[in-house]
């Protein structure tokens, strides 16, 4: 092959790529505007549910989950340009965040899983991050426990030095006595690592003695909490 015919086959080889490249992020930017239409109409719905006193509180665990969705939605959108979303940090209360991701999970009656308690002993303590990351991260965390764990799950806080610590605990499948899959929890942890380090704060898992896992979210406390 002539260098001339080697130059010309390489342009044509880059003008595929690009080709498909461009194909590829057209998809991704399709799928995040069609995501837009039914996150707009949950929160609606999840809007006029929370104006009935009854479901109150139900509609605000549910509205922590489309929290979270939504920045789902904005990652797909930045992944075409091969980024994630903007962060936008704020100081927020953690404790109601937390409570809505363990109560969009309570398991159905007749369902898997264990049911989520709260032993939560850092109340008003506020901290400075991205809303809809932390409901990522906490979300996975609550749903891990659900899904893979066994009995009662609890969810416990307490302040430490300048930060609180959250921990999500289950008993595994250990519980009920039969074997969990490999590294099924291994995304959604990775995914709240990231989350967590964003806000500057940190993750840790380990074996639960009797069976189960212990995930310890760490977070530096907003000054004047």
């Amino acid at each position: 092959m002539t260098a001339l015919a080697a130059g010309v086959t390489g342009w044509v080889v880059a003008a595929a790529l690009f080709v498909e490249l461009r194909r590829r992020a057209d998809l991704v930017a399709d799928a995040a505007h069609e995501l837009r239409g039914p996150l707009t109409a949950i929160s609606l719905g999840i809007e006029a549910l929370g104006r009935q006193p009854a479901a109150r509180h139900r509609a605000e665990a549910l509205a922590t989950e489309v929290c979270r969705m939504e920045m789902a939605a904005d990652d797909v959108a930045a992944a075409a340009r091969g980024r994630r979303a903007a962060e936008r940090p704020d100081r927020l209360d953690l404790e109601p965040l937390v409570r809505g991701s363990g109560e969009a999970w309570q398991p159905a009656a007749g369902r898997r899983g264990g049911r989520v308690t709260f032993d939560w002993r850092a109340s008003g303590a506020s901290v400075r991050a991205d809303r809809r990351r932390l409901a990522q991260a906490f979300g996975n965390l609550l749903a891990n426990a659900v899904e893979h764990g066994g009995g009662e799950i609890v969810v416990r806080s307490r302040p430490v030095g300048g930060g609180i610590r959250v921990e999500v605990e289950d008993r595994g499948a250990a519980a009920r006595g039969r074997a969990g899959r490999p590294g099924s929890r291994g995304r959604g942890l990775a995914i709240a690592t990231r989350a967590l380090e964003q806000a500057g704060g940190r993750l840790s898992s380990f074996d639960r003695p009797g069976g189960g896992r212990i995930a310890v979210a760490e977070l530096p406390v907003e000054r004047g909490s």
